[in-house]
């Protein structure tokens, strides 16, 4: 894993202005599948953390997950995700339903992979007439495959550790590829942003709502939501959110994985300005906003309050030492935790060397409804399409708003500790 994790920054330098093609478009390395190496790395080294049983199954799928990114053959690549649910282990009490669901997200991009091959004639994406083939039916297919996906198994997955979130890592890479085909019509980016949208603040509201041994599944499903609303954004700013998005999953899983409190999860809730999960939140609303979609940008801003307090709550209820006791913190928690500050810090430079090339890359399928760019004196900065400022960090307002969101965190803990 830690070979993969060093050949994604790898391929993320070498391929940072323009792709690699081999093969004759057989092999298609580019910054989306630099991002899918490092983020799939992370679970894999995660899952390995955490006493994943069958190590062997982890490692195969990552390696699958891998190839099907750098992969410039479509149906070569959706090959390689049904090969990754093929992988994932099922209970042997398991439902008929849930012994389908293994198989159906996979199923669903990889048909959503081969119709787009199938109507255009062109089955490498790397080529100008690749994007002949797409039409709602592949988009649909799709974005089901992604949504179910990361419904089914999230993008953390704390208390069933053997339970990889790697499937919906192929499924949401697939979904971002298309915009390397071309641009999305209307309806598309519609039902993205509704279903992305709907998804992130659905699931905040239960993660806020849940036990803290379920609360895992909830934020992973919720930072899957935020992956499908950027790509439904079509915007630089877009794909810079899903891109961090997916930067967090194994970061979260790693911080959760143990549900006890722990004084050491504070940097996992975004009450915590700049942290990773405070990051992704302003990111979201940024992006909303200056795409104009401002419906979208309250729902973020509420999803992101919402997601803030299950870590906030757990962090806050951890009982103090008494007469010198000392109460140890997880070291699953202590590296999540400086992961977490070192990933919002360093927001800047994750911008910068990893997805920025990103959005360069995907430029020709994009919208020039906003953008994430970096300024010397601003940090990040969102554009919307006239290229004005709608959003910095750091700056007083956006400090104002995020300290509005810290004290709302606050007063629902409080309230919360009352009633109990």
């Amino acid at each position: 894993m830690a070979l993969l994790l060093l050949t994604g920054l790898a391929l993320a330098r070498l391929a940072r202005e323009a792709p690699l093609v081999r093969a004759g478009g057989l092999i298609h390395a580019d910054a989306l599948s630099a991002l899918v190496l490092v983020v799939a790395a992370g679970h894999g080294l995660v899952g390995y953390a955490l006493g994943a049983g069958r190590p062997w199954r982890s490692a195969a799928a990552c390696v699958l997950v891998a190839l099907a990114a750098l992969m410039g053959h479509l149906a070569v690549a959706g090959a390689l995700l049904v090969g990754v649910a093929a992988l994932q282990p099922v209970s042997a009490n398991a439902t008929p339903g849930a012994r389908v669901l293994r198989w159906l997200p996979a199923s669903c991009a990889a048909l959503g992979l081969a119709l787009i091959g199938l109507i255009g004639g062109e089955w490498r994406h790397g080529l100008p007439g690749a994007g002949a083939g797409m039409n709602s039916a592949s988009l649909a297919l799709l974005l089901l495959g992604a949504l179910l996906a990361v419904g089914a198994t999230g993008l953390v997955r704390a208390r069933a550790p053997e339970e990889s979130p790697l499937v919906a890592l192929g499924c949401l890479y697939a979904l971002l590829r298309l915009f390397s085909l071309g641009p999305w019509n209307l309806g598309w980016l519609f039902a993205a942003l509704l279903a992305g949208g709907g998804v992130a603040l659905w699931a905040a509201w239960s993660a806020a709502a849940a036990p803290p041994a379920e609360v895992a599944p909830w934020l992973g499903l919720y930072l899957g939501g935020l992956v499908v609303a950027g790509a439904g954004l079509a915007s630089g700013a877009g794909i810079t959110l899903a891109g961090y998005a997916l930067l967090l999953g194994p970061l979260l899983r790693l911080g959760l994985s143990n549900p006890q409190p722990q004084r050491a999860l504070w940097p996992l809730s975004a009450a915590v300005p700049l942290s990773a999960p405070f990051m992704v939140a302003w990111l979201g609303v940024a992006a909303a906003a200056a795409g104009g979609v401002t419906v979208l940008a309250v729902a973020l801003w509420a999803a992101a309050l919402l997601a803030a307090l299950p870590p906030a709550r757990l962090a806050a209820s951890a009982p103090p030492a008494v007469d010198g006791e000392r109460r140890p913190t997880t070291l699953a928690a202590l590296t999540a935790a400086g992961l977490s500050a070192a990933l919002g810090l360093g927001a800047p430079l994750v911008v910068l060397g990893l997805l920025q090339p990103l959005v360069a890359q995907l430029q020709a399928g994009l919208t020039p409804f906003g953008a994430i760019e970096l300024w010397s004196w601003a940090g990040l900065i969102a554009l919307d399409a006239a290229r004005q400022p709608v959003a910095t960090i750091p700056s007083l307002a956006l400090a104002a708003l995020m300290v509005i969101l810290s004290a709302l965190c606050w007063v629902a803990l409080r309230l919360g500790a009352l009633k109990r």
